[in-house]
């Protein structure tokens, strides 16, 4: 890689990072452009080079995030269907520990009716993916009402995710090895 594509590559990282900051910090409306080239240590100028808008800024953010989830399912098809499950969970603690600003970001614009039509239309065949992966595990691994226990997997996750962003102090271990061990004894009790 050249060093003016490497460099092109760390401006457009640090855009994207200080968007995420400021949008889960501050709300999307009340971020401004400017303030994410200035958070980003750029000129305005130079951030238009890469975005045409805030929305589009956003929208990379999104387009990435979700990428990132969705490796966890790509890569693990060789799993049974109970390790896969463990797989997915712990990998889905791990991603909200690293990602904070993104998680709090997302789940705040799940919120908003109006961006909530936007990532509904974009992301709705990638949940979808994990929906169906999820239920295609869950009956591997013994569950006699796999989709409904897809859609209770899901749910679960969001609340645990929710309540982590919003506790400090949230004993996000414990709650993990916890919920592990209730999936694991009532799949091997069906």
């Amino acid at each position: 890689m050249s060093k003016r594509v490497l460099q092109k590559e760390i401006s457009l990282q640090n855009i994207l990072d200080a968007a995420t900051e400021l949008f889960s910090e501050q709300g999307y409306d009340c971020t401004s452009i400017r303030q994410i080239a200035e958070k980003a240590g750029i000129s305005l100028g130079l951030l238009y080079n890469y975005f045409k808008s805030k929305e589009e800024v956003l929208r990379e953010i999104l387009t990435r995030g979700r990428r990132v989830y969705l490796e966890v399912f790509e890569t693990q098809e060789n799993l049974t269907g109970l390790q896969f499950l463990e797989h997915h969970i712990k990998s889905t603690f791990k991603a909200l520990d690293q990602h904070q600003n993104f998680c709090k970001l997302y789940g705040s614009l799940r919120l908003q009716s109006y961006v909530v039509k936007t990532l509904e239309q974009e992301g709705q065949a990638e949940n979808q993916k994990v929906l169906q992966s999820l239920t295609h595990h869950l009956a591997e691994a013994g569950s006699t009402s796999p989709s409904a226990e897809a859609h209770l997997l899901v749910a679960t996750l969001d609340g645990i995710a929710q309540q982590y962003l919003l506790q400090p102090n949230y004993p996000l271990q414990d709650v993990l090895i916890r919920y592990l061990m209730q999936l694991k004894n009532h799949l091997k009790a069906n």
